[in-house]
């Protein structure tokens, strides 16, 4: 290939070649294949990086095999196998948010710390922290971990139906749209709304919110029976984590994902199909209008807008937003 040689400055043609170096990881000393160029003119040495290949990556990977240590895959599959964020996870591991990023994105763990993730992927070890330490996350999140846990020891046998016996028997009032809890309806409404697209978890707690409470506004009732609660980044249905938790890891109705943002870890939902028979035509309308209506915001933007309900600034965080205010909805 011709290029400009960083040593004399003369375009010419370069040629490369492979070589086997060692690399002293910790000790160890890791054989990585290197690639070279040499300038025809000068015979200067020099390597050009590839994005496609690292060989510290490389070289880390190779000294967790032979250590026996957790690869970041592996790190971050059991996160989001219990639907742990990354600060939640950091809190249980006692490691801050900012190193378990790192090595979920292929920093070297300490051999201190590998211990503990190690120790912690062992659902029972991970039951009695949670238990003998009941401040460490909240109340919800913990409830729903250990859920899993008894899951995935006894199989998933019941546990939706435990799940919505928990949170779902509550009577028909104002507070759920005077409609009985259908969990089902609310898992279709998660589908149409991710319908082969990635759709962020605020995003899509604001679209289960406002399709429920539009058609509350044009109908008198909701459409799934959900409660919905004020939170930090606007309303979202009351136990949502449980609920999302359920249609992903526990029914395989939706499935997530995540992206990598410089500052946090953005939780995505998918679907790659959805009907809707269990919904009447004026529920079939309103997702409709609210999918159409909010279609080109993002999650920040959709956010916000929720901010302004009247629902939304008449509560504080956690408290349950009546649908009397579906009246006042800026939809």
């Amino acid at each position: 290939m011709r290029t400009i040689c960083p040593n004399c400055g003369n375009e010419t043609d370069q040629n490369y070649y492979d070589e086997i170096e060692e690399l002293n990881i910790r000790g160890e000393l890791i054989p990585i294949q290197m690639r070279y160029f040499r300038c025809d003119k000068c015979g200067e040495e020099y390597e050009i990086p590839d994005p496609a290949y690292d060989p510290l990556e490389v070289a880390y990977r190779e000294y967790r095999t032979r250590k026996g240590m957790v690869q970041p895959e592996e790190l971050k599959a059991f996160r989001k196998k219990y639907g742990f964020t990354q600060k939640e996870l950091s809190d249980v591991l006692s490691m801050g948010i900012a190193t378990l990023n790192r090595y979920e994105n292929g920093a070297l763990q300490s051999e201190a710390h590998d211990r503990a993730i190690k120790l912690y992927m062992q659902p029972e070890n991970l039951k009695r922290v949670l238990e003998e330490n009941p401040d460490l996350l909240s109340q919800e999140t913990r409830d729903r971990v250990l859920q899993l846990i008894k899951a995935k020891r006894e199989g998933c046998h019941g546990l939706l139906s435990e799940a919505v016996e928990q949170f779902g028997s509550y009577p028909s009032d104002l507070f759920c749209g005077y409609s009985q809890f259908d969990v089902d309806k609310l898992f279709k409404m998660m589908k149409f709304f991710s319908f082969n697209k990635q759709v962020f978890k605020t995003k899509l707690n604001k679209l289960l919110f406002y399709a429920d409470f539009k058609h509350f506004k044009d109908y008198g009732t909701s459409i799934s029976g959900a409660r919905y609660a004020h939170g930090t980044f606007g309303p979202v249905p009351d136990k949502h984590d449980t609920w999302f938790a359920a249609a992903s890891q526990w029914s395989g109705e939706i499935s997530s994902g995540e992206i990598d943002f410089p500052e946090y870890v953005g939780e995505y939902y998918t679907s790659f199909e959805y009907d809707l028979k269990l919904l009447s035509p004026s529920e079939i309308r309103i997702l409709h209008v609210v999918d159409e209506f909010f279609r080109d915001f993002n999650a920040w933007q959709i956010s916000e807008y929720s901010h302004k309900e009247k629902g939304y600034k008449a509560t504080r965080q956690g408290e349950i937003i009546s649908y009397e205010y579906a009246r006042d909805l800026q939809i």
